[in-house]
């Protein structure tokens, strides 16, 4: 984890977003994601989850920074931590992360490595998901990869539950109209991927097939990201995600009015 970075706050009504700075900070920001995004995703594990568990798969990758929404409540004086993502970037020859263990980046890796950042799944507070936080996030993660001079944001997109024949529609939907280029193609490791039976692109059902979207994904393809091939099966976490990848050369639109983005629907 790197305590050593520096990116520009960006403050809004009664938000600050900026980087996580010290270790107290970061451990809130743990206790957030998993209360808020494993537990959410993962019902089972919210039976037996007890008192003091914490997100422990922070601090996997050395180069990783968290990026944190800061609320300040006005009337109470409190600041918490409300929303973040965790960004990383690849910065030496041996560098890898978690999603390198799930799909094979050999490929994008041969050509890109060292132009990537990184962003995991979002989490943002019941009670805080409004739009603006979302917005304010988006902007910051637009002024990191610039400011670091990347070109490709990627991660991983979830669809919930275990069972990929659910989202077939999905899955074809992207194969025939979002599909990255073969030459820095990403698929997941074999032992947990999964191909579907793909349908015909003119048999496909456009608008079942986007309701099935994650809600991150459908904002991120209007801005030109694309998606890899097959869904990787994730029984950690009690999803099935597929890879997503944003040239922001080719960006259709300002990453930072992200939040301000239609999704297509």
């Amino acid at each position: 984890m790197a305590f050593d970075e520096y990116l520009q706050p960006l403050a809004a009504d009664n938000y600050t977003v900026r980087l996580c700075e010290n270790e107290n900070e970061l451990k809130e920001y743990k206790d957030l994601r998993y209360k808020h995004l494993i537990l959410e995703f993962d019902p089972e594990k919210a039976k037996t989850a007890k008192d003091g568990d914490t997100d422990e798969n922070i601090g996997y990758d050395k180069n990783t920074v968290q990026l944190c929404a800061f609320h300040n409540d006005p009337e109470t004086g409190k600041t918490e931590i409300v929303g973040g993502y965790i960004m990383m970037r690849f910065k030496n020859d041996d560098d890898l992360c978690k999603i390198t263990q799930k799909y094979d980046m050999s490929l994008l890796f041969k050509k890109h490595k060292f132009e990537i950042v990184e962003i995991s799944r979002a989490v943002v507070r019941p009670d805080h998901r409004n739009g603006l936080v979302t917005k304010l996030l988006w902007d910051r993660i637009a002024a990191y990869t610039h400011v670091n001079n990347c070109r490709y944001i990627l991660g991983t997109m979830s669809f919930s539950g275990l069972d990929p024949l659910k989202y077939t529609e999905a899955a074809s939907y992207l194969h025939h109209n979002y599909r990255m280029p073969e030459d820095i193609m990403v698929r997941p490791i074999e032992s947990c991927a999964y191909y579907h039976d793909y349908i015909k692109k003119e048999d496909v059902n456009r608008k079942a097939a986007v309701s099935q979207f994650p809600p991150l994904l459908k904002g991120l393809l209007m801005i030109g990201a694309k998606t890899g091939d097959g869904f990787y099966i994730d029984k950690d976490l009690g999803v099935v995600e597929t890879f997503a990848i944003l040239d922001t050369h080719f960006k259709k639109h300002d990453l930072s009015n992200f939040g301000n983005k239609k999704v297509i629907s």
